[in-house]
Parts: structure tokens; C-alpha cells; sequence
């Protein structure tokens, strides 16, 4: 059976919880939570993971979100993980809130955390890109992804995460080619 790692890219402090640049982070969370679970803190693999199923781990870095690479790395040599194995969620500010994408390789499109996997691991990764939006201006880019979702956009994200977690066994499988079209 193929392993299959599920990991939420998000910054390690609590101060950024809720934040758009943690919602991959956040969501993998939220999946462990509605299977009652819980993380294990991994020094070694610089991660929180947990096994949702056999061979199926959900993974939140203990890193930056500019040094996602590093848990991808550690997670190949300990763990074996192949890039096309690990489905990453994060956010993405060229897709509109309440929207999402599923996608096979790519562009970081300026995401730190995806250049930084791609540097380390390529780009045969695949994704779940979540919608946070654009500010409307370049120069707001840092601050708008730092920040905290209000309270209508929390309640789109909500419906959104619904929308797509019922197709978690395709999901965890990573059979999402069959989901590109189902969630937008």
C-alpha cells in the first residue's frame, strides 16, 4: 500500500493560527480533530503527524512557512516519502475565497513555502491550493496573508472545508484528478 502524506503548510506560533496563510495548516488540524485525534510531536522530522488510517499522515511542519522544504526533506529520508505522495494544503491568493483547487505539480505562483518545497523535493507534489484572495495591491501581499480571516470569510472557509472533506477517502488516496472539478 502507498503512503500518503497530507501536509498543512502554516507557521509554527500560535499568534498565526487563523491567519490565510495558515488554512493549510489549519485544515489539517481540523481533519485530525473531526477524527478525534492527535498530534505527535516528531523533533527529528521537524513536524507534528499523526496516522488518520494505514499509511495515510497527516503532517504539520514545526517550521516557517518559508522552510517547508525542510519537512518534505526529512520526511522523504526517514519516511520514505516520494513527492508524488504528499498532497500539500495552502493558501493561494490568486484564487478567490471560498474557492479551491486541486493540482498535480506547478509553479509556486511567489508562495515562499511552495518555492522552498519545490528547491528541495521538485514540483511533483500535488496540491490543494485554498482561496484567501488578493488585497488589491502587491505591496499588502505580506500583511494580508499574516492576517486573520473575518468573520464572513471564516464562514465561506467553513462551507468550503465541508464541500471538500466529503470526498476524503478520494482525498487520502490521492485520487484527485476526479476532484478538480467537483469542489469550485
Amino acid at each position: 500500500m502507498q503512503k500518503v502524506f497530507i501536509l498543512g503548510i502554516g507557521n509554527p506560533e500560535e499568534k498565526y493560527n487563523n491567519t490565510r496563510h495558515n488554512i493549510g495548516k489549519n485544515w489539517v488540524e481540523k481533519i485530525a480533530k473531526d477524527h478525534a485525534l492527535s498530534f505527535v510531536k516528531k523533533s527529528k522530522l521537524k513536524c507534528s503527524i499523526c496516522e488518520i488510517k494505514p499509511y495515510v499522515y497527516l503532517v504539520t511542519p514545526d517550521v516557517y512557512v518559508n522552510e517547508t522544504g525542510k519537512v518534505a526533506s526529512l520526511l522523504k529520508r526517514y519516511l520514505n516519502a516520494k513527492p508524488e505522495q504528499i498532497l500539500v494544503l495552502h493558501d493561494d491568493i490568486d484564487t478567490q475565497i471560498g474557492k479551491a483547487k486541486f493540482k498535480s505539480g506547478g509553479g509556486d505562483g511567489g508562495h515562499n513555502g511552495l518555492k522552498d518545497l519545490s528547491d528541495v523535493i521538485g514540483k511533483d507534489f500535488k496540491r490543494l491550493k485554498i482561496g484567501v484572495s488578493h488585497p488589491g495591491r502587491k505591496n499588502e501581499v505580506t500583511n494580508w496573508v499574516l492576517g486573520k480571516f473575518k468573520p464572513e470569510e471564516a464562514h465561506v472557509l467553513e462551507d468550503l472545508y465541508k464541500k471538500i472533506i466529503v470526498h476524503k477517502d478520494k482525498i487520502f488516496s490521492l485520487e484527485i484528478e476526479n476532484l478538480q472539478n467537483l469542489v469550485n
